[in-house]
């Protein structure tokens, strides 16, 4: 199929499914039911398999995981060959696995971890476990060549989170026009969230220092600068009080906080800027779906909905595991009722 005939077919699929994801309004419904097999079945809309719970929770997860990739790589085989920006979003689960499996070698395992599937779309060569050069090779991950201690394993992490939001960087700036703005905006905007979160985080739980928090945070250009587009807002709280309302009213992103009452004791709480930019982000991605029809953009706009669409999933599996009240758990993801 030609790449505009492509477009316009995958806009029409995606819209008709997007119509039925448990997304905005309709999100609150997986928070709802009062078991596994309930959640199942409105997933679904088919019955159960006779589980038991822990396992009937696992498959939920998995069938759901499922369900996204295969969708998507429905949608990537409609082109004759689709954009690498196109691909990228499925390597943020490649990463997550290479992960998994240099944590399992330097932990002496025999067995390959569980991993993702994302078939033909994966860049490593998993077949390959043990021989993590052999995995890697051919990538941009090639430099993950040995097995590491166990002390270096978080550092190795780290390299294959920068590595990862590089390579999405550098595919944004192949684009033109609109769908290099709209994909920007949207790649900026979820990692300086992320960053935010993450160095409120190590302030408050860990005492970490200024300068060690800005070693931790993801960047796309040669460091962790205020010049960097995704760390360059952070350096904007690192400083600040964390009990001085004062000093974070007028904050850029003031509206993501937990809330002030004059006169009472307050604190910077870095869930509710989790939980009110994962809204954020997630009706900025379905912005994005529908502002460009039948684009790049609008792609990967669907994917970050149905993306949001699992987390949500995924949450409310745990919820009913862990008997988390109703309202915490769509406090988790994010979800507002009207």
């Amino acid at each position: 199929m030609d790449k505009s005939a492509a477009h316009s077919y995958i806009y029409a699929k995606a819209s008709g499914l997007l119509g039925k994801s448990f997304v905005a309004e309709r999100a609150s419904l997986l928070f709802n039911v009062k078991s596994l097999s309930e959640l199942w079945t409105l997933i679904f809309n088919t019955q159960p398999p006779m589980l038991p719970e822990v396992l009937l929770a696992r498959q939920i997860e998995t069938d759901a995981f499922k369900r996204l990739i295969s969708q998507y790589v429905y949608f990537l085989n409609q082109f004759e060959k689709p954009s690498e920006i196109l691909k990228l979003p499925l390597r943020i689960f490649d990463s997550e696995n290479l992960k998994a499996v240099g944590a399992a070698l330097c932990m002496g395992e025999k067995e390959c971890p569980p991993l993702e599937d994302i078939g033909e779309f994966s860049q490593f060569n998993f077949k390959a476990w043990p021989d993590i050069a052999k995995i890697t090779e051919g990538t941009s991950f090639s430099w993950y060549n040995t097995v590491q201690q166990i002390s270096e394993q978080q550092k190795n992490e780290y390299k294959i989170d920068i590595q990862s939001v590089k390579n999405f960087w550098k595919a944004i700036h192949t684009l033109n026009g609109e769908d290099f703005e709209i994909i920007k905006r949207l790649f900026c905007t979820e990692y300086i969230l992320k960053n935010l979160v993450w160095a409120l985080r190590l302030k408050i739980n860990y005492q970490m220092s200024k300068e060690k928090i800005i070693e931790n945070l993801i960047y796309v250009t040669e460091g962790p600068t205020k010049d960097d587009p995704i760390t360059g807002p952070v350096f904007a709280i690192l400083d600040k009080d964390l009990d001085a309302w004062e000093q974070w009213q007028d904050w850029r992103y003031a509206n993501l906080l937990n809330p002030h009452t004059p006169g009472e004791i307050w604190s910077v709480d870095p869930r509710y800027i989790e939980e009110n930019g994962r809204i954020k982000f997630t009706r900025m991605a379905l912005l994005a779906f529908h502002q460009k029809p039948m684009s790049v953009s609008s792609l990967i706009g669907w994917f970050k909905v149905k993306s949001f669409e699992l987390s949500c999933i995924r949450t409310a599996v745990e919820s009913l595991r862990l008997g988390i009240s109703r309202q915490d758990a769509m406090n988790t993801v994010g979800i507002i009722e009207r």
